[in-house]
């Protein structure tokens, strides 16, 4: 299908494999398909993985229903990655595909032939297109033309005779940003924070991008040019001078530190904040002691914004985070009756998603029985006026139909082999400092993310972990009953241990001042 056909042309796919079907006296159980997805990638087709499932489910041993054959529109069409798998997929599970415009029998040694030789003149099509793609933007790159949306700061207009690329309020502010880095030597935080109070809200991570992005000197640079840098015609918004003292800026190292790429001695970096300005510390091993006493197993989490001289020593701080994973540790008596509550908890916050699950499935397939008929009459009227009446019912239908989907998958959640799942979570919550210890830098790093999703600050005064917050499981908190006079009443194990509905130190933990 071209770029230009119609956007009936699903519908009539649709009514020519269901001619087929009543050609060949095939009873249809299910459709599947017609959602606009991709023939380049066979994989991540929801569709197709739909349908391979269907047959799966209808195959099965002791079904009084088979599924023998899919029906599809051309095989040029069902798949464009030159790939057999998609065949063998749903051969695999007893059944095989027909064509609905080709008249071969797949089941035949000749038919296989021309079935397989269908899906590699399609793979064929599909990178000859690619090619002439990537010649043609190369083309259009080399003449100075962007190719895709304008990075932040510019307006773009872009037809097939010209393209206009401008300034916007944003990019002004974006000048701004770089005079400060180039002129006043300003931090990255400093100068978003001043954004900020400008109305122009960006992070660290994307400033830092704008920064090293030649296009905001008038320059391009694009993986199709493999390296190579083209001047643009669009607006420069600094100059070339400035663009490379920016950047000059940003490769200079103002720590006095050695800064190391694998930082292993230090894996907290990315989770440990600095008590004083709040930023994220990184982790150096000071050149002094490595030139003066040839010591390179002392570490130090530091910070590097400028004018903060705050650092800890990594052992010191890894004690203490050893310390306070092992406040998570629960007996295995309160780990059952914790799991007990957690499994009612799970099913009742489920059973209001599933109802609301099934009514909107509900909905879809009313919907859905209603644009069948439409389509019905659509293809049988012969009056223009009429079509297009149906043609705009069809469109609000499907639209309606996308919707609820969408709202649907919202709803339909399950969480499959629950007992599994968490009795998973309590093992690893046993031994959370152990599993930590045991992970590589990455893993020590996802782990410690999810204990700790926001971080946390040392305090070096009482060598004490302080959290920004702490993941809601890792902070289940327990208490038991008590007699006095006579009457049971809750209390506290400790003073500090409060109860499961009840907020410690306000919404977060208290922080370093």
């Amino acid at each position: 299908m071209s770029v230009q056909a119609s956007k009936w042309t699903v519908k009539a796919l649709k009514f020519k494999c269901r001619e087929y079907a009543a050609k060949h006296s095939y009873t249809i159980l299910g459709e599947f398909g017609g959602t606009y997805e991709s023939a380049k990638s066979d994989k991540e087709r929801k569709e197709f993985n739909r349908m391979l499932d269907y047959i799966k489910k209808f195959n099965k041993k002791g079904s009084t229903q088979k599924v023998d054959v899919v029906i599809v529109f051309s095989t040029s069409r069902f798949s464009r990655t030159g790939s057999t798998t998609i065949i063998e997929e749903v051969e695999a599970r007893g059944a095989y595909v027909v064509s609905a415009t080709s008249s071969y029998d797949p089941r035949t040694a000749v038919g296989k032939y021309m079935q397989l030789m269908e899906l590699a003149n399609a793979r064929f099509q599909n990178d000859e297109k690619r090619a002439t793609t990537i010649e043609n933007s190369i083309k259009a790159l080399l003449k100075g033309r962007w190719i895709g949306k304008a990075p932040r700061g510019y307006d773009q207009r872009t037809t097939k005779k010209e393209q206009i690329i401008t300034i916007n309020e944003e990019g002004k502010l974006l000048r701004k940003a770089f005079l400060w880095k180039a002129n006043n030597r300003l931090s990255n935080e400093e100068i978003r924070l001043k954004l900020a109070n400008e109305g122009l809200i960006i992070c660290k991570q994307k400033l830092s991008e704008v920064f090293k992005n030649p296009f905001y000197c008038g320059y391009m640079a694009h993986k199709f040019l493999q390296g190579e840098i083209v001047q643009g015609n669009h607006p420069p918004l600094i100059s070339k001078e400035i663009f490379l003292k920016v950047n000059n800026e940003l490769s200079k190292n103002h720590s006095g530190y050695e800064q190391k790429i694998d930082k292993e001695y230090a894996p907290l970096i990315g989770s440990i904040k600095c008590p004083c300005c709040g930023g994220n510390l990184t982790a150096s091993i000071s050149t002094k002691m490595r030139k003066k006493f040839g010591r390179t197993d002392i570490g130090y989490y530091v910070c590097s914004r400028k004018g903060c001289k705050y650092n800890s020593s990594t052992k010191k701080v890894h004690e203490s985070f050893e310390d306070e994973l092992n406040k998570y540790i629960l007996s295995d008596k309160v780990s059952e009756l914790l799991k007990l509550q957690l499994k009612m908890t799970f099913d009742q916050m489920n059973k209001e998603n599933k109802d609301t699950a099934s009514s909107i499935r509900q909905n879809i397939k009313k919907k859905e029985k209603e644009l069948e008929q439409v389509e019905i009459n659509y293809t049988l009227c012969s009056d223009t006026k009429r079509q297009s009446i149906f043609e705009k019912v069809i469109t609000r239908l499907e639209q309606e139909i996308k919707d609820l989907s969408i709202e649907y998958m919202k709803y339909n959640t399950e969480i499959l082999n629950l007992d599994k799942f968490i009795d998973y979570a309590f093992s690893m919550r046993r031994n959370l400092f152990m599993l930590w210890e045991l992970q590589g830098l990455e893993g020590k790093r996802k782990l410690q993310k999810l204990v700790f999703p926001n971080g946390f600050y040392y305090n070096k005064n009482n060598e004490h972990i302080e959290p920004v917050s702490i993941n809601s499981f890792f902070e289940l908190k327990y208490s038991y009953p008590t007699i006095c006079d006579g009457i049971k009443k809750e209390t506290n194990r400790q003073n500090n241990d409060l109860s499961l509905r009840v907020l410690e130190a306000g919404l977060e933990p208290a922080q370093l001042q």
